[in-house]
């Protein structure tokens, strides 16, 4: 890996030769768990042994760390940092822990591509540390799949089932500026293929002019069969996401009624729909092709 690309993808330019090999090092064993599964910690202890103190034993083996980016804020941030101290799946089974850890070691490689795609076109990430999607969140979402299916008269699938059917266990926020979505989501598409990722699926939600909310969002599949999600963005947008964020928690809420759900629903819709409209986004088609007959 050219370490010099390294700095000037993550943003920081000052990095020390020293930090530049860690980020390296956490690369390259994202990259070699992606492909052939999480490392048991019988395995991670013979490696560091082999490393001769390089690298040293920590309690989570999944991962060597996230990589550091600077963000538009000026901010320096870890990518998947708020699961180092939240990706235990408590009670969901060995099974369904394993896809969480799969998903999560995967990151690092993944991340690093995304950088080098947003530095190739000008762009940013935003709100890189939650990268990874924490194990709580994962678990809270079991619970309201689990509920749903039970209050239908269903049978719930398993955690493992959940789990590996969420496709967000890894996802991005690009940002671009408004009057370039259109083009940065071709563009971005472009090169992703161009690294043997997959494009499933792109849901330009400005199509849908009853929707509440405007953004662009790619369903991808790497190269090593992980699934994850990025969502394009503008800063207005990005900003009207902050804004509404009270109001989207309280709608979704199974408790909200649907009177409080309707009225919440006008409100955000109402904020988003007096945000400029991105130069050419009406003609980018969205499509799915992770079904047959998808458009």
């Amino acid at each position: 890996m050219n370490l010099h690309k390294i700095a000037k993808v993550t943003r920081l330019n000052k990095l020390s030769k020293g930090r530049m090999l860690l980020i390296a090092a956490a690369v390259s064993w994202s990259a070699m768990n992606s492909s052939v599964g999480t490392c048991t910690a019988a395995e991670a202890a013979s490696l560091i042994a082999l490393s001769g103190g390089a690298i040293t034993a920590t309690a989570d083996v999944t991962r060597l760390g996230g990589i550091p980016y600077k963000s538009r804020s000026g901010q320096i941030v870890v990518s998947g940092s708020k699961s180092d101290t939240d990706h235990q799946l408590v009670g969901c089974g060995s099974q369904a822990q394993a896809s969480y850890d799969r998903a999560r070691a995967s990151e690092p490689a993944i991340t690093m591509d995304m950088l080098e795609i947003a530095h190739e076109l000008g762009t940013s990430m935003e709100g890189l540390e939650y990268s990874v999607k924490t194990a709580s969140s994962v678990r809270s979402k079991i619970e309201r799949k689990t509920d749903k299916a039970l209050k239908a008269g269903q049978q719930p699938k398993t955690a493992t089932e959940y789990v590996e059917e969420t496709g967000d266990l890894i996802r991005y926020t690009q940002v671009a500026k408004n009057s370039q979505l259109a083009t940065i989501a071709r563009r971005t598409v472009n090169l992703l293929e161009k690294r043997g990722y997959t494009v499933d699926k792109l849901d330009n939600k400005y199509l849908n002019e009853a929707g509440r909310y405007k953004a662009i969002h790619l369903d991808i599949t790497s190269p090593q069969g992980i699934s994850f999600e990025m969502q394009l963005h503008s800063p207005e947008t990005l900003e009207a996401g902050k804004a509404t964020h009270g109001m989207y928690e309280e709608w979704r809420r199974p408790e909200t009624t649907p009177q409080r759900k309707e009225q919440l629903y006008t409100q955000i819709k109402s904020i988003y729909d007096n945000l400029p409209q991105p130069k050419g986004i009406m003609s980018l088609a969205s499509f799915d092709h992770s079904h047959p007959g998808g458009a």
